[in-house]
Order: structure tokens, then sequence, then C-alpha cells
């Protein structure tokens, strides 16, 4: 993840966050960074995202490739789903105290390599990621990523 644009939040200050409306949307920039040398073609991908264990956002990318040696950037919308946020009573605390969202995420790619231009395998790229969303600066910190492949 190289960064984030949160939609339907209003940031006064530091400590002052108001909701525009019932729906927030995320535009997530991510790169996909293909260090082997053979491509990668992958279908839809998926990505859900959690807060404390709950699921409150979900995103769907589209299919694509990924060429050996190459990174490829695409944004992604994620929908946020406010009211599972506000079922936790410690958000606003956690939110106005340090501007500070804790957040994880759990990305699936499920694609096909070529080796040698003749054998096609099947692989899957499962990725978890830990980061903390700065509300005010709308902005992706403190991200840490453990990625897991299926062949």
């Amino acid at each position: 993840m190289n960064g984030v644009t949160v939609n339907g939040l209003n940031s006064t200050t530091g400590t002052q966050i108001q909701l525009l409306g019932s729906n927030i949307s995320m535009i997530v920039d991510v790169s996909v960074k293909n260090p082997n040398s053979a491509s990668f073609r992958y279908s839809n991908t998926t990505t859900d995202i959690y807060y404390k264990g709950t699921v409150v956002g979900e995103a769907r990318g589209p299919p694509g490739k990924a060429r050996a040696h190459r990174t490829a950037r695409m944004n992604m919308t994620v929908d946020i789903m406010i009211d599972r946020f506000m079922m936790d009573p410690g958000l606003v605390r956690e939110v106005t105290g340090s501007g500070l969202l804790n957040v994880w995420s759990y990305t699936r790619v499920g694609g096909k390599v070529k080796i040698l231009g003749m054998v096609n395998k099947h692989v899957t790229v499962k990725m978890n990621c830990t980061m903390a969303v700065n509300i005010t600066r709308q902005a992706i910190q403190d991200t840490e990523c453990k990625k897991d492949i299926d062949l």
C-alpha cells in the first residue's frame, strides 16, 4: 500500500472528526511487485479490512497482469461499513486521542504463472497487513505485511 484517501470524512482539527454522511470510502493506492522472471496473470482480487476482528470494509480489484521484474500500480476503492465501526465503544477515544485508527487487511490474489513459455502453474498469493490510518493526514503509517504463496 502506497497511500490512502478517505472520502466522506472531515477532519477540521487533530481531535475533531466529523462524518459527512453515512458512507465512507477509501481510495487505496496499491503496488503489485513481481520480482520473478515469469509474468503473473491474476483474476479478480478481494481485500477485507478488519477493525478489532470485525470486517469493516471490502474491496474488489479487477483482473490483470504483473509482468516479470516490474511493479504494477492500481487504485482500489474500499467501501467502509460505518455501522460496524460505531459498534465499538472505544472508537471515538482511539481516534480523538491519537488521530490513528489501527486496522489490518487480508488480500487474496489467485492466478497463473507461465514457466518457460510452456507450463502453466496456478498460484495464490495471500497478504496480511497491519497498519495505522492517520485520519487527520489521510495517510497510512506503520505498515507491516506478511505474505503466503500457495503453489
